[in-house]
Parts: structure tokens; C-alpha cells; sequence
């Protein structure tokens, strides 16, 4: 199943495009996906854009290359599901018995209304640290894959299957967004007596691709959804802003705003099935304790995250809300010397639609200049994560 889910995040990444996957952080996905108030000036424009001014006397240079993630979430084993149903059908067509028959019921009525995600990451950037301005350029995108399976009454009607002339109704849908972002991190620091205020613009770009691909579930092919008859694409402007506070006890605090300028984004409308894709605003807040050899922090988001919404055209109704997420993240990191990074930590979903996951990572930093992390998140085989990402500082 891990493997047919991996294709669909690849696919979802829409080929046409180099960097249509969300940029995953192997940092802060250790750390239970914090980051607001403990990002580094490189990291920073994924987290915060006020951190590109935190930086320290020896800071020059920072070069991400790249940072890579997947997020897999199949609670109903719904990918395998679709497989089982078409093997049925297959079986049925093949030989059309009472007992086969009974099977692609089964099959389809364990399958009706299931649904999966899978999200893709990518990201790269440069961080030049400045007294005057300190700017990080960056390219980061994701992609966002959602897999339903609407079966029709009448396929899960025994007499009507046994019948040569039978069609079947029900039908498996993908529906994805693919987001490309260009954009510079500008951040100031403004310096008091015990403390420091860091502040920070992120303009961007967004190229966006939606995709709607809808066929009949014995005929449906997870590759064929890469043809450009499903896809609308479009461009847009957004803006990130945010503040960090640190004091000189290793105390931060930080908020972020992140696409500042709300969105929607429709796919085609295929077979009368289509839906809208929300890029909304989310804030977060976060704080922290930073000592010589560890980091503690949390951080939360202050409103969900509305991702799909508007579905419509189905003959079982979608909840819009089902994928919305509101997540809330501790996380600790133990720092050997500057040579190696311990990482673990705890993520919720205060929209109760993921499950509460637990995360890890490692970090190695070889002479402070070559970095490699690398980090998972767990919560149960059909809802887990890994990510990966090289760094260079000089």
C-alpha cells in the first residue's frame, strides 16, 4: 500500500512541473513540527521570516539544497481498497457467480466513502544575513492529493451484478493542488537592552495547478490522472509577515501570519464532480527556551487550515471539513557540540482529523558547515512521514 501511495504523491506532483511538492523541514518535523521561534535564518522563510535576521557573528552564507518530505494519511486502508474492489470485478467479469458477486459487494461496500491524502515536499534556499536588510530566496512547493471512493446503490445490488449487461456506477476521484512558490524572506532586528524584536515580510508567488480526476472504479488508473484535460493552473500573489522576541536568558517567543491573502482555487468539472481548493490565512504562535546543547519549544496554530472545500457532484456527500487541520506541536532538540542533533517531539490535531503522532530526528553537522537531517513522524502504518535535507553555511 506504502508503495502504490508514494506513486500517487509522485503523480500528484504533477509531472509537468520541477518543484510541485509541500517543503518539509527535517528540523522541525524531528521537533513535532515547531518552528516559529526555533527556525534558523536558513529555515526561516518556511517557519517565521522575521528569524532570517536571528543570526549569529559567524553567519554568512546559508545554502539549502534541498529539503525533501512525504505525509501519508490512509486510515481505512482506502488505496488497497480500490485495488481489492477492481481484483473483484475482475473475478465477477471473468466468472459471473453468486459467490463473486457477494465479493465486489463486499469489497465495495468496505470501500464506499473511504478516503486517503497524501501530501509531497520540496524546497530550496539562500540566506544572505545583513545589518541592513537580511534576505533569504527561496523556492518551496507541495502537493496536496485527495482520494474518494463513491459507490453507486446499484453496485451494491447482487442481482443487478449477475446481470451480463450490468455498468457500474461508482466511481474513485482524485482531487489535488499542486503550489510552486517564488519568494525573498526580508527581516530586520530591532535591539533593547535585555532583548531583541526580529520582524519579517515574505512577498511571493504562487503557481498553483488544481487536478480533478474522476473514473469508474473498475476502470480507474492512478497514472492517468497527469493528463492536462483534469488540470487548471493559475498564478497568484501572497505575502507571509512575522515577529520573534528573544531575551538574553534564551527565552523567544514568535508569531506568524501566513498566506496573508486568502484564495480559492477551482479544478474542472468532470462528470459533474468538482470542488475548490482554500489557501487561507493561519497563524501561529510559538515560544521557546534555548540553553547551550538544548531547545525546547511549542508551537500552535491559532485557526484550521481549510485546505479542499466546495466538493460537490458526488452521490455521497462529502463533509468539506474533513480535512481541515489545526495543529499543535512540542518538540525538544539536544545539540552535541554543534557536531550532531538529537530531536523528538508530539504533534495534535486540534481539528480532530489526524492523529496524535510522534516524531524523531537526527542531525549531523560535521565542523558547523555541512548539514544533514533527517526525521519521521508516526501514527500508526497509514498515517506517517518522512523527511530529509542538506545544508550548507559559510
Amino acid at each position: 500500500m506504502k508503495k502504490v501511495l508514494l506513486t500517487l504523491a509522485v503523480s500528484a506532483a504533477f509531472s509537468s512541473q520541477a518543484f510541485s511538492a509541500t517543503t518539509f523541514d527535517a528540523r522541525s518535523v524531528g521537533m513535532g513540527g515547531i518552528g516559529v521561534s526555533t527556525s534558523n535564518y536558513l529555515m526561516a522563510p518556511f517557519h517565521n521570516p522575521a528569524l532570517v535576521a536571528k543570526y549569529g557573528d559567524s553567519d554568512d552564507v546559508g545554502i539549502l539544497l534541498p529539503s525533501i518530505g512525504v505525509n501519508l494519511q490512509d486510515k481505512g486502508e482506502m488505496v488497497d481498497g480500490i485495488d481489492s474492489a477492481v481484483d473483484a470485478i475482475d473475478a465477477l467479469e471473468a466468472n459471473r457467480t453468486q459467490q463473486n458477486a457477494s465479493n465486489v459487494v463486499d469489497a465495495l461496500a468496505a470501500l464506499n466513502r473511504d478516503s486517503a491524502y497524501v501530501q509531497a515536499g520540496v524546497g530550496m534556499a539562500v540566506a544572505i544575513p545583513n545589518q541592513l536588510v537580511s534576505v533569504n530566496l527561496f523556492t518551496q512547493g507541495y502537493a496536496d492529493a485527495f482520494v474518494y471512493a463513491d459507490v453507486a446503490d446499484s453496485d451494491l445490488n447482487e442481482s443487478e451484478l449477475l446481470n451480463p449487461s450490468h455498468t457500474y456506477d461508482s466511481t474513485a476521484t482524485v482531487a489535488g493542488i499542486a503550489v510552486v512558490e517564488f519568494g525573498a524572506a526580508l527581516a530586520k532586528e530591532y535591539k533593547l537592552e535585555n532583548s531583541v524584536i526580529y520582524y519579517g515580510l515574505t512577498p511571493k508567488i504562487q503557481q498553483v495547478k488544481t487536478i480533478n480526476y474522476v473514473a469508474d472504479i473498475n476502470n480507474f488508473e492512478f497514472d492517468d490522472m497527469t493528463d492536462d484535460q483534469y488540470q487548471n493552473s493559475e498564478t497568484s500573489f501572497n505575502l507571509d509577515a512575522g515577529v520573534a522576541y528573544t531575551m538574553n536568558n534564551g527565552l523567544s517567543l514568535g508569531l506568524v501570519g501566513r498566506n496573508l491573502i486568502s484564495q480559492s482555487y477551482d479544478t474542472v468539472e468532470l462528470d459533474g464532480v468538482k470542488a475548490s481548493y482554500s489557501i487561507n490565512p493561519v497563524f501561529v504562535a510559538s515560544a521557546s527556551y534555548n540553553y547551550s546543547w538544548f531547545t525546547v519549544g511549542a508551537d500552535i496554530e491559532l485557526n484550521e487550515t481549510e485546505r479542499f472545500e466546495d466538493m460537490s457532484g458526488f452521490m455521497n456527500s462529502i463533509d468539506s471539513s474533513s480535512d481541515n487541520t489545526q495543529l499543535a506541536g512540542i518538540g525538544i532538540e539536544l545539540n552535541a557540540w554543534d557536531w550532531a542533533q538529537l530531536r523528538a517531539g508530539y504533534q495534535t490535531d486540534i481539528a480532530n482529523n489526524l492523529d496524535d503522532q510522534f516524531t524523531a530526528g537526527i542531525g549531523l553537522s560535521p565542523f558547523g558547515t555541512v548539514r544533514i537531517d533527517l526525521a519521521g513522524s508516526y501514527a500508526g502504518e497509514n498515517q506517517l512521514g518522512v523527511s530529509l535535507q542538506t545544508s550548507m553555511t559559510f
